[in-house]
């Protein structure tokens, strides 16, 4: 079961839910089609052991009945139930809360790495759920809205805030927009952590490099020297005589 749960999460997060075909997963999983339809009756049903594949990785067999096998669909709305209380056990980020509350940190640097090191290590523990809800949640709009509600929203709410926090932010400053600087942090941190281990070819760098450029990033993104978002000088015509 773990193989074809395997081969199923493969598919989805390639393809996505409407364009996976059950052959490419029978193919993935070496079986036949007529073969895989004894182990799960549906697409659907397959759909949803990738899920339960991601969530809970080699356990993925935990709780289900294979004595009556073929799994059979349990709906959208039980999945949605799988996803949320997934995501109500590990998505915490106690390092940004924590920052959130303090005034005055000793050593800001040091909450920073904090910050993104947790980030760090939440997405790499869960890049397969990740990526397939990357590819699928927009599809299914039940797993959209818990995706949302339950990790993206809540995440980057904190994150805006923390930035306007530690850069002291005036409400519409050019190029100082809190909510697009966070976002473009997490997701360097995102490629970082999740996204470069699917690069066809190998990089000149390890996991403890890219984290560390992370960190050095988000320092000097946070602390840095605010950015002139005027013309340049040297752009700026000479008085005629």
């Amino acid at each position: 079961m773990t193989a074809i749960a395997t081969a199923a999460l493969d598919v989805f997060t390639r393809d996505g839910f409407h364009s996976a075909q059950v052959v490419d997963i029978a193919k993935s999983a070496g079986l036949s089609v007529g073969t895989l339809y004894l182990y799960a009756d549906s697409k659907q049903a397959l759909f949803e052991l990738a899920v339960r594949r991601a969530a809970l990785g080699a356990d993925v067999g935990r709780d289900l009945d294979l004595a009556t096998l073929p799994l059979r669909a349990q709906g959208m709305d039980a999945t949605a139930v799988l996803l949320a209380n997934t995501i109500h056990q590990r998505a915490r980020w106690p390092a940004l809360k924590t920052a959130l509350r303090a005034v005055a940190p000793r050593d800001v640097d040091a909450e920073i790495a904090a910050i993104v090191n947790e980030l760090f290590d939440l997405l790499l523990r869960a890049r397969p759920m990740l990526w397939l809800l990357d590819r699928c949640a927009w599809e299914l709009p039940r797993l959209r809205d818990v995706y949302l509600e339950g990790v993206q929203n809540p995440y980057f709410g904190d994150i805006a805030l923390y930035v306007r926090k530690r850069r002291r932010m005036p409400p519409g400053s050019r190029g100082e927009d809190p909510a697009a600087i966070g976002r473009a942090l997490v997701e360097m941190i995102a490629w970082m952590a999740m996204h470069r281990a699917r690069q066809p070819v190998a990089l000149p760098f390890d996991t403890a490099a890219a984290r560390d450029a992370c960190i050095a990033i988000a320092s000097g993104g946070l602390l840095g020297t605010r950015v002139n978002f005027g013309r340049p000088q040297s752009l700026v015509p000479s008085p005629v005589p």
